[in-house]
C-alpha cells in the first residue's frame, strides 16, 4: 500500500513590465472617466501601487492518491484513486479531477494462459478555464486598469439596481477599444463551467501455445461524455450577449467514443546463432464524436439570469448539431533477426484501410520499415575505454490519412439565414494519403563505465500534403483543396551523461542538445486545375489568421525555401528611401500596410538543451535541471495594448525621457508614437522578440526516512519540488515556452495569455 499526498503554490512566472506612477488620463490631463494611463506623473503619496499581481491569487493544487496491491502466484490485483484538486491564479478558477482504477491479473491452465482485465473511471470539472484572447478574459481588464484609479473599489464588481431589483455589474472605467469589463464580474459572471466523465475499459487474453510462439487478443473502450454550460449574467457586455441586456446562456453536450481491437500472434526463438522475434498482428479502431447544444440572448421580455433554453430569444437562439465517426482496420507485422546478439536486422510492415479515404483512388496505404543495428563490442576487442559502442541506421515511411470530409463535401447550416448552404469545397477527383519517409542515423557509446554518450542523425520528407492554396474556384464553392506540397526536416539529437557513486554518495549528470531544420521545398508545381485545365506554380502561400486572436498585422506564409514558423508583416512606420522613419513637421509618425513582405522570423527554435542533475546521499536527495531554447521569435500583442493604454513600463519610461528616440536621435511624443505603432494589436516590427530564454526549470530536495527507523511499518520520503523558478535570460515579455493552443499556425503568439507559473511544492509520500 502507498499513500502520496502533496501541495503545490502557484504564483505568476513570466510577466510583462508595468509602471504605477503616471495617473489616469489623457495627454497629461487627469480624468477619473478615462480608461487610459496617459496622465500626469502622479506624486509619491498619491500612488496606488496598483499591478496585476493585486489581482491575481496564488494558485494551489492539491494532489493526493492511495493504491493498494496484493495477489498470489496466480492472481495479482491492483486497485488506485487518485484527486487532484486545484484552484488557479484567476479568483472563481478551478479544476478537479478524480481517478479509479482497477486492474486485476489472472494466470489459468497452468499459467499457459493469463487474462488482464482493468477498468478506470475519471470524474472531472473545472471552471472558467481560459488561456488568451480577450473577449471573458479578466486579465485584460486588470493588465489595463488606469493606474490613477483605485483598484480596491472593484473588488465589489456588482451593485444593486433599484429599477431592475438585480445586481448589475460595476465598472464605472468603461470598455474601451477591447470591451473590457470589471474583471470580477468576468470571473463571477461570465461563467464557463465543464463536466466530463470519462470510462475505459480493458482486457487482454493471451495464450502460450508453444514455449516459443503465443497468441494475444486485446479489446479496450474508451468513452467520454462533457456537459459544458456558458452563464452571461445581465449587464455583461452586449457584445457577447448578441444584444441582450438580461443575459446569454450556452448548453452543449458532447461525446466521444473509441474503440481499439487487435489480434496479436508472437514468436520468440533462438536457433544456434540466431535469434527471431516475431509479431503479426491485425487491428480495427473507430472514433466516433458527437454534440448537441443550444446558445442565445435571453429575451428581451423573460426573466434576467434564468438560464434555462426556454427563456432564450426565439430569434436568436442557435441550436448546433455536429457529429463524425472514423474507422481504421489494419494488418501489420514485424520481425527482429539477431546473430550472435551482436547483429540485428529489424523490418516492420503495416497496411491501413482509413475510412477518410472513401471514394478516393487508393483505397489503404502501405508503411514499411527496416533497421540495422550491431554490437561493435561484441564483433571485435575495443579500447579497456570503451566497453560499450552499437551504432544504428533505420529507414521508415509512414503514410497518414487526410482530414475527414474531404473526398465527401458537406453541407454547412447557416444559422443567420436559417438554412443550408452548398458545399463548402470543390470535389477532389483525386486525393492520397499523406508520407513522410524518414531516414536515422545513430550511435550509442559507453566511456570508462561511467560516461556514456547516445546520439543520432534524423532526414525526413514529407510529400502529399493537403491544403487550400486559394486557387479561383467556380460559384457554390468557397475553396479548392490540392495535394502537393514537399517538406523537409533534418536534425540532431545528442545525450551526453555521468553517473558515479563515491562510498554512499551518488552524483548523475546528464546534457542533452537537439535541433531541428525545416524547410519547404514546394508548394504547389504544375497542378492542373480541375475546371479550367489552367496549370497552376505557386511558391508563395500567405495564410489565413484570425486577427481577434493577436495576430493583427501579423501573418504566417510559406514560401518556398522557407519554414513552417516564418512570420511575416505587410506593415511598417513610413520610411524614406534610407530606411529612416519619416517624422513630419508636427512631430508625428505614420503607419502604412504596403511595406512589401517583411520577414520577422521564424516561431520555430533553432536548438534545445538541457542540463540535468541529481545527488543521494544517506536518504537524502536533491537536483536541478536547467533548459534553455535557443533562437526563434515571440510576438506580443499584449505587450502593444499595454504601451497603446499607457499601462507599461516603456510607456513610462518614454515620458520620464522625454519621448521616444526615433532614428536613433529624435524624440517622438510617447502617447503619438504608440497611438500608430501600438493600435490594432501593434507593428509586428516593433512587437517582435527573441524566444531565446534560458531558466532553471526545476529544483528539488527531499529524504526518505529508513522503514527501520519506524519499526519495520513503512518508510517516509518528503521532497520540496520547484518549478520555473529562476528566468535566468529572457528578451520576451512573456514566456516563450508558454502556448496558448498546439495548433502548428499559432506558435509564439501572446493575446493577453494568462502567465506561465511558478511551481513551489510540498509532497509527502508513505509505503507500507
Amino acid at each position: 500500500m502507498t499513500v502520496s499526498s502533496g501541495i503545490d503554490w502557484l504564483k505568476p512566472f513570466k510577466t510583462p513590465e508595468f509602471q504605477n506612477r503616471y495617473g489616469t488620463g489623457s495627454r497629461g490631463r487627469d480624468g477619473s472617466s478615462s480608461i487610459l494611463s496617459w496622465g500626469k506623473l502622479m506624486p509619491q503619496a498619491a500612488r496606488t501601487g496598483y499591478t496585476p499581481d493585486d489581482f491575481f491569487e496564488t494558485g494551489h493544487v492539491y494532489t493526493n492518491s492511495v493504491t493498494l496491491s496484493t495477489g498470489t502466484d496466480r492472481n495479482q490485483t491492483f486497485f488506485s484513486a487518485a484527486a487532484v484538486n486545484s484552484e488557479g491564479l484567476v479568483p472563481n478558477n478551478r479544476y478537479n479531477r478524480y481517478n479509479f482504477t482497477f486492474r486485476n491479473t489472472t494466470s489459468f491452465l497452468d499459467d499457459k494462459m493469463q487474462l488482464d482485465a482493468g477498468a478506470s473511471y475519471i470524474m472531472q470539472d473545472d471552471r472558467n478555464m481560459t488561456n488568451q484572447g480577450q473577449y471573458s478574459n479578466p486579465i485584460v481588464s486588470a493588465y489595463l486598469f488606469p493606474r490613477g484609479d483605485d483598484f480596491s473599489l472593484i473588488r465589489s464588481f456588482e451593485r444593486w439596481d433599484d429599477a431592475r431589483k438585480i445586481p448589475v455589474q460595476y465598472w464605472p472605467q468603461g470598455e474601451g477599444d477591447l470591451r473590457m469589463q470589471n474583471p470580477y464580474w468576468i470571473a463571477y459572471r461570465n461563467l464557463r463551467e465543464n463536466n466530463k466523465k470519462r470510462y475505459m475499459l480493458s482486457a487482454a487474453l493471451s495464450y502460450q501455445i508453444l514455449p516459443w510462439l503465443s497468441a494475444k487478443g486485446r479489446v479496450r473502450i474508451d468513452n467520454t461524455t462533457n456537459e459544458y454550460e456558458g452563464k452571461l449574467y445581465a449587464s455583461t457586455s452586449t457584445t457577447l450577449t448578441d444584444g441582450s441586456t438580461q443575459g446569454h446562456y450556452t448548453v452543449n453536450n458532447q461525446s466521444y467514443n473509441q474503440t481499439y481491437a487487435d489480434v496479436l500472434l508472437n514468436a520468440d526463438k533462438r536457433m544456434g546463432d540466431f535469434s527471431l522475434v516475431a509479431n503479426l498482428g491485425a487491428s480495427y479502431a473507430r472514433m466516433a464524436d458527437k454534440e448537441l447544444g443550444y446558445a442565445g440572448p435571453i429575451r428581451d421580455t423573460g426573466i434576467p439570469n434564468l438560464f434555462n433554453v426556454f427563456d432564450l430569444d426565439n430569434t436568436k437562439k442557435r441550436a448546433t448539431q455536429y457529429g463524425w465517426r472514423e474507422v481504421t482496420e489494419s494488418i501489420f507485422a514485424s520481425a527482429e533477426l539477431g546473430w550472435r546478439s551482436m547483429l540485428y536486422l529489424t523490418v516492420t510492415g503495416r497496411n491501413d484501410w482509413a475510412s477518410q479515404l472513401v471514394n478516393s483512388p487508393q483505397s489503404s496505404f502501405f508503411y514499411p520499415s527496416v533497421g540495422l543495428s550491431g554490437v561493435v563490442n561484441e564483433m571485435v576487442q575495443l579500447p579497456w575505454w570503451l566497453p560499450y559502442l552499437k551504432v544504428r541506421a533505420s529507414f521508415s515511411s509512414v503514410g497518414n490519412p487526410y482530414p475527414k470530409f474531404l473526398t465527401c463535401p458537406t453541407y454547412t447550416y447557416d444559422a443567420n439565414k436559417q438554412d443550408w448552404s452548398s458545399q463548402t469545397h470543390y470535389p477532389i477527383g483525386k486525393l492520397y494519403p499523406e508520407r513522410t519517409d524518414s531516414w536515422e542515423a545513430g550511435i550509442d557509446a559507453a566511456f570508462f563505465n561511467d560516461l556514456k554518450f547516445s546520439g543520432s542523425f534524423y532526414y525526413a520528407n514529407t510529400h502529399n500534403q493537403t491544403f487550400d492554396p486559394r486557387l479561383p474556384v467556380s460559384s457554390g464553392y468557397d475553396k479548392l483543396y490540392v495535394q502537393t506540397g514537399y517538406v523537409r526536416n533534418y536534425g540532431f539529437e545528442a545525450m551526453l551523461s555521468y553517473s558515479h557513486n563515491w562510498g554512499g554518495f551518488a552524483w548523475s549528470s546528464s546534457f542533452s542538445f537537439s535541433t531541428n531544420k525545416n524547410k519547404i521545398v514546394e508548394l504547389v508545381k504544375n497542378y492542373v486545375h480541375p475546371e479550367t485545365g489552367k496549370v497552376y506554380n505557386v511558391s508563395k502561400l500567405e495564410l489565413k489568421t484570425d486577427e481577434g486572436r493577436g495576430f493583427g498585422k501579423a501573418k504566417f506564409i510559406l514560401v518556398e525555401g522557407g519554414t513552417l514558423g516564418d512570420l511575416y508583416t505587410h506593415a511598417d512606420l513610413k520610411r524614406d528611401v534610407n530606411g529612416n522613419v519619416l517624422i513630419d513637421d508636427n512631430g508625428n509618425v505614420t503607419a502604412v500596410d504596403n511595406a512589401g513582405d517583411i520577414k520577422l522570423g521564424s516561431v520555430l527554435p533553432k536548438a534545445n538543451l538541457a542540463w540535468n542533475n541529481s545527488f543521494s546521499w544517506r536518504g537524502f536527495n536533491a537536483g536541478f535541471l536547467v533548459t534553455a531554447r535557443i533562437g526563434g521569435i515571440t510576438y506580443s500583442a499584449t505587450q502593444a495594448y499595454l504601451d497603446l493604454y499607457g499601462v507599461s513600463e516603456a510607456s513610462a519610461a518614454a515620458r520620464d525621457a522625454g519621448g521616444v528616440m526615433v532614428n536613433g536621435r529624435i524624440p517622438v511624443d510617447p502617447q503619438n508614437f504608440y497611438e500608430v505603432v501600438a493600435s490594432q494589436s501593434g507593428l509586428p516590427t516593433y512587437y517582435t522578440y527573441s524566444a531565446t530564454n534560458v531558466r532553471l526549470g526545476e529544483a528539488h530536495i527531499g529524504y526518505t526516512v529508513p522503514r527501520r527507523w519506524l519499526g519495520g511499518v513503512c518508510d517516509v520520503n518528503l521532497s520540496l519540488v520547484g518549478r520555473n523558478l529562476w528566468m535566468i535570460y529572457c528578451k520576451s515579455p512573456f514566456d516563450p515556452e508558454a502556448v496558448a493552443t498546439t495548433n502548428n499556425y499559432y506558435q509564439g503568439i501572446d493575446y493577453f495569455m494568462m502567465p506561465s507559473t511558478r511551481n513551489i511544492g510540498f509532497n509527502l509520500k508513505i509505503n507500507f
